[in-house]
């Protein structure tokens, strides 16, 4: 396999990964691999063969001409697709289900595209809507999270409480 299709697969195979709300353990225990072959497969490296893919294929059902396209995009309801394919085995519904997904999967998927995130909102009430969705995320972690994406949110002073923050989305619903 050319060295460019490596690296397009993997950051095809990350997207993925990253459009599941899963962690790379995760992940990999989902798709049978181990966590060093998926980093390896993620940062394009060689020393993987298309026997490991397979496993990622059939349980993403995409084909190896999908993970190889420059402009590959996941599915938006990546996630629901395959809870669905998979709502029979219990191993893979527990990835999704045991823990909270990752939080940039959980701000991306959910918080951005809720009225909820449409006004300013303190990290104590973003903490408490994902709390509403039974996924529990310490203040600092979504505060950091929230400032790398900060193309999509807007991050202003609080206007009365001294080193605070407000926090909204800058997407137009």
């Amino acid at each position: 396999m050319k060295e460019v299709s490596r690296t397009i697969i993997g950051r095809n195979v990350k997207a993925i990964r990253l459009s599941l709300g899963l962690s790379l353990l995760k992940f990999s225990l989902a798709t049978g691999i181990s966590k060093a072959s998926l980093v390896n497969v993620e940062s394009g490296k060689n020393g993987y063969n298309l026997n490991l893919l397979d496993n990622i294929l059939k349980f993403t059902n995409f084909t190896l001409t999908k993970l190889t396209n420059e402009t590959f995009k996941p599915n938006k309801n990546l996630r629901e697709e395959l809870l669905e394919k998979h709502k029979f085995n219990k191993d893979v519904q527990s990835y999704f289900f045991d823990q909270a997904p990752e939080i940039v999967y959980a701000i991306k998927h959910k918080l951005l595209s809720s009225d909820f995130f449409q006004s300013p909102r303190e990290i104590r009430e973003v903490r408490a809507y994902f709390d509403s969705l039974g996924w529990h995320y310490k203040g600092t972690s979504i505060s950091n999270a929230l400032k790398r994406l900060n193309t999509q949110v807007l991050i202003t002073a609080h206007p009365v409480k001294k080193n605070t923050f407000l926090y909204k989305s800058k997407q137009i619903m």
